[in-house]
């Protein structure tokens, strides 16, 4: 810059000067009025937008794949580039000059003029540094996978009882049936889980032999340990929300004369339909084994199935229950088709009994 450049220059900050506003208070008060625009709007983006609640950190989940905010979207994606023995260049060195860079910055540019037109080399470098970032976050959309949903285990009781369903879907109903009807234990061929749904079960075992029976296994009985410090998967949390789902199923016990009429309300069903009273105990207590796995041949998929399907069909004779082989292995007794069904334990003496007369009246599809 020469003197005349130097002379304008201070005349020009002069009159810019003169023609100014007071720090204190005029550009005070503008940014305190601009910092409480923006702290309401955050304010109003809380209460009325919120932020998503998410399942609490597992460690023992494998599958995560980390992902950071969008804004730092750019440097995940630019250690990508640096695998491995290098990775300390992407981490210390570029890092380190990078802030080399910005604090060196008013000794290596000392060009007195502003404007990014009289700064081309300044311009160019400020505007290839955008792009990259913008070519590094697109990229890291682009290639990083979706995380999978988590299952959300907190909120109210209904939201932990709907996820501690979506946890035993995942971990239990191989093992114990869809519905907690008990089936044929993984990698045992011939040993069967006890029903979950049944009320003496779920009566005799309180929340803490539940949470304790998850978390720790019952290696006995074939089943491993699920919570996470016994090798499992599983959360505190996730446990719990199993525990809250077991329970759903739960019905508190009506004693003496209000537990007769309960199994007096089977009883009172003289003509039983085949879709309002048959399948629905067929679908709790046997379609573990014989829904869409059809072992040994046999479904209680649908009507038809029922009634023809199976590798010694058929298991039912209309009109004639007790020459049914349904009916017999009901009852514990040994057929071609099998013994004891289900093998985790008999249906109630009011379902059996249900059942036989909608046999007796001609297994009817009504």
């Amino acid at each position: 810059m020469n003197e005349e450049q130097k002379k304008r220059y201070l005349e020009r900050y002069k009159e810019k000067k003169a023609n100014g506003e007071m720090f204190f208070p005029d550009t005070i008060a503008k940014d305190a009025v601009v910092s409480l625009g923006i702290f309401v709007l955050l304010i109003l983006l809380a209460v009325m937008v919120g932020v998503p609640s998410e399942p609490p950190a597992n460690p023992a989940d494998a599958s995560y794949i980390p992902r950071p905010e969008w804004y730092f979207l750019w440097a995940f994606q630019l250690l990508k580039y640096f695998p491995g023995k290098i990775e300390g260049i992407g981490i210390v060195a570029l890092g380190l000059a990078i802030v080399v860079g910005l604090f060196g910055l008013p000794f290596f540019d000392r060009n007195p003029k502003r404007h990014p037109f009289n700064r081309p080399v300044a311009t160019a470098v400020m505007c290839l540094i955008v792009v990259g970032l913008v070519f590094l976050t697109i990229q890291a959309v682009v290639t990083t996978p979706q995380q999978a949903e988590a299952i959300n285990v907190g909120g109210d009781l209904q939201s932990r009882i709907t996820a501690g369903s979506q946890l035993y879907a995942q971990y239990c109903a191989e093992c114990h049936g869809k519905d907690g009807e008990g089936g044929e234990i993984k990698n045992q061929p011939g040993e069967f889980t006890a029903p979950l749904n049944d009320q003496d079960f779920l009566t005799t075992h309180t929340r803490n032999t539940l949470t304790q029976v998850i978390d720790y296994g019952w290696q006995s009985r074939g089943m491993p340990p699920f919570g996470l410090s016994y090798g499992g998967q599983l959360t505190a949390p996730d446990i719990g929300a199993l525990t809250d789902f077991l329970e759903s199923w739960y019905v508190a016990p009506v004693p003496g004369a209000a537990a007769e009429a309960s199994a007096a309300a089977l009883a009172q069903i003289t003509n039983p339909g085949f879709s309002n009273d048959v399948k629905p105990i067929l679908d709790k207590r046997c379609a573990s084994c014989h829904g869409a796995r059809k072992k040994g041949g046999y479904s209680v998929a649908d009507y038809d199935s029922v009634l023809h399907s199976g590798d010694h069909a058929p298991v039912i004779t209309p009109g004639d229950a007790a020459n049914s082989k349904l009916d017999q292995m009901l009852h514990g007794i040994k057929t071609d088709a099998g013994g004891q069904m289900p093998p985790s334990g008999p249906l109630q003496d009011e379902q059996i009994k249900l059942i036989e007369r909608w046999i007796n009246q001609g297994a009817q599809n009504n």
